[in-house]
């Protein structure tokens, strides 16, 4: 798939629709526009940004050495920096707030602003020499290209259908997953459990409305890197008092929701997939109206979280609809055309940059006119809807193609009695659990899944990321426009790209002998005879090699399990350098780590 990325203003979309301009008041900010700039400053969007130019470095101080790495999977130094990448000219910035105007959000992707503008204002904004352009929904002023419109919070819980999903369990699993059994098996997650992949190494962002995570026992220990609150400004994501924006009894409780489904874990009663992946935490969503200026929020915050080096981003909000009086800001079906929508453009922009970037299709139902929302209409935003647990689309789990024509949603999961966290309320207990449904679980579930596969293939870009779900999805064969590629397989997604080995190594003491073991998994059958490991002792320059024993198998016909053997001559106060080799019969070799025998890995 193509991706679509911003280097100056992104897309080049003039609106044909009808504009009347009765609808905007002389002295009432009821519409919010967008206030492109012509420059940054001494920096212009057609120069050439080379690596030993003034702009490349101002740009890349900008990012965190892991958001540079995660660059480099996708782009070459050359092209690492571009004109999206630079800082607004403050000065730009200081003159429209000089004019009485509270800007709502900033964008360095989109090199501008936005603000709710009186009419008066407007014309004010229209004779900046420094402004390029104005857009809203219905009219774009001054004539030139680009593109904007905006979005609704989309989780209508309105006659969602719950079907019975009674606590089970399977004893041969590692963990004890309680009531969030179902969710978990229906999509094969237990098993890429069981081989110690928990989604270690992978940086998740979830932008949501909030996160109570501090409070609730599935979640107090999860690694938060760091999270923010977008929309009052400060370091803090769970609900608090005197704010500007006064949260609501039930605000957060979406995000504590989701991020349980996406990362929990309370042995016995929840576990999500990637419980050992890190987090940060954007709070975007203002859950007491659904206004405009919270997808520029989700903007702000996906530019955020790009710079600190996230790997995914996932995100359970859709923006369709807006409450009044901001109906102008409204978007309709033709707008999800993939280049039109903010929280689209910005997400399609992470995924250019190396983000996995995952939307929930949103709550609207399998309509004439198809229901999705954006961001789910991006070409390189992995779209996900929602099942029930017997497989059956959840019937109110929004539709495709998009306007353009494309097939959505690319994948689903179980969104119907999906059991997650609840924040403690004037009505519940602290440490609650309930079941809950829509595309918002199903989403953070997938998101949990794409960082198991990370975690085991780090290397990966987002769109192959994207193709390891599809093509092992279960309507991969014959994808459609209600379940997309299908529901998704987390083992065998894992497989896709090569063998899987688990990131976490067992050295177990026994008697004067180091017992050391993996879990190694394969599409095809391994050859048992080339299974080893390569250890060096205490700096030595050579590597000895051991063959490693398939110990315990997954029974899948093709030699996956764990693997042992004994390195007899290792003590426990040794320091061990090592990495792991095998092929199979078709001749295809594996290392762990992936670029060994140049890279190792340490144990003492």
């Amino acid at each position: 798939m193509t991706i679509k990325f911003l280097t100056f203003i992104l897309v080049t979309i003039l609106f044909t629709l009808s504009f009347s301009t009765n609808i905007y008041s002389d002295d009432v900010a009821d519409t919010k526009y967008w206030i492109y700039f012509v420059d940054k400053g001494k920096f212009k969007p057609n120069d050439k940004i080379t690596k030993k130019s003034e702009a490349y470095k101002i740009g890349k101080e900008l990012l965190t050495e892991r958001a540079i790495k995660r660059r480099l999977k996708v782009l070459n130094e050359d092209n690492l920096i571009d004109f999206a990448d630079l800082p607004l000219n403050e000065s730009y910035v200081n003159e429209i707030e000089k004019l009485g105007i509270e800007l709502i959000a900033t964008s360095r992707w989109l090199s501008g602003v936005s603000a709710y503008l009186t009419k008066r204002q407007l014309e004010k904004v229209k004779n900046l020499d420094f402004v390029s352009q104005i857009q809203v929904v219905n009219k774009l002023y001054k004539q030139e290209i680009l593109s904007y419109i905006p979005y609704e919070h989309g989780d209508n819980y309105n006659n969602i259908l719950f079907e019975s999903n009674s606590e089970s369990s399977d004893t041969n699993n590692v963990y004890d997953y309680g009531k969030s059994y179902n969710q978990m098996e229906q999509i094969d997650v237990p098993k890429v459990h069981n081989m110690n992949i928990t989604g270690e190494g992978v940086l998740i962002a979830s932008l949501d409305d909030g996160f109570d995570w501090r409070n609730h026992e599935a979640l107090k220990n999860l690694k938060i890197l760091d999270e923010y609150d977008f929309i009052n400004k400060d370091g803090n994501t769970f609900p608090e008092e005197n704010q500007k924006y006064e949260d609501s009894d039930y605000q957060g409780g979406h995000g504590t929701a989701t991020l349980s489904s996406l990362a929990g874990f309370k042995e016995g009663k929840l576990i999500g997939p990637a419980f050992n992946s890190e987090f940060i935490l954007a709070k975007s969503e203002y859950i007491t109206t659904e206004t405009p200026m919270e997808e520029d929020f989700w903007l702000e915050a996906a530019e955020w979280v790009e710079a600190k080096g996230v790997d995914i981003i996932t995100s359970s909000l859709i923006y369709k609809d807006y409450d009044d009086p901001y109906i102008a800001n409204s978007y309709t079906y033709e707008n999800y055309d993939g280049n039109t929508a903010v929280t689209t453009i910005a997400g399609d922009r992470a995924a250019y940059l190396g983000i996995v970037v995952l939307n929930a299709m949103g709550n609207y139902y399998q309509t004439a006119i198809p229901s999705l929302g954006s961001a789910a209409d991006g070409d390189s935003i992995i779209s996900v809807g929602a099942v029930m647990f017997n497989g059956n689309i959840a019937g109110f789990s929004s539709n495709g193609p998009t306007s353009d024509g494309r097939i959505k949603p690319d994948v689903v999961a179980q969104g119907v009695s999906v059991y997650v966290a609840s924040i403690k309320t004037n009505f519940t207990k602290a440490n609650s659990y309930e079941f809950s449904g829509g595309t918002s679980f199903s989403t953070p579930i997938t998101a949990g899944v794409c960082a198991l596969i990370l975690s085991v293939h780090p290397e990966l870009t987002p769109m192959e990321v994207k193709d390891a779900l599809r093509n092992t999805a279960s309507l991969s064969n014959n994808p459609n426009n209600i379940m997309g590629w299908g529901i998704i397989n987390a083992y065998n997604a894992i497989l896709f790209h090569g063998m899987a080995w688990s990131n976490r190594t067992s050295f177990i003491s026994k008697g004067n002998d180091i017992i050391i073991s993996t879990h190694l998994a394969s599409k095809n059958l391994i050859d048992l005879n080339s299974v080893r490991v390569y250890y060096s002792i205490d700096n030595e320059n050579s590597f000895k090699d051991v063959k490693l024993n398939l110990f315990e198998s997954n029974n899948d016909g093709n030699n996956s399990g764990e693997y042992s053997a004994v390195l007899d001559d290792v003590s426990e106060n040794s320091e061990v350098v090592y990495y792991f080799y095998a092929k199979d019969f078709s001749g295809i070799e594996s290392y762990y780590p992936k670029d060994a025998p140049n890279n190792y890995l340490v144990w003492n």
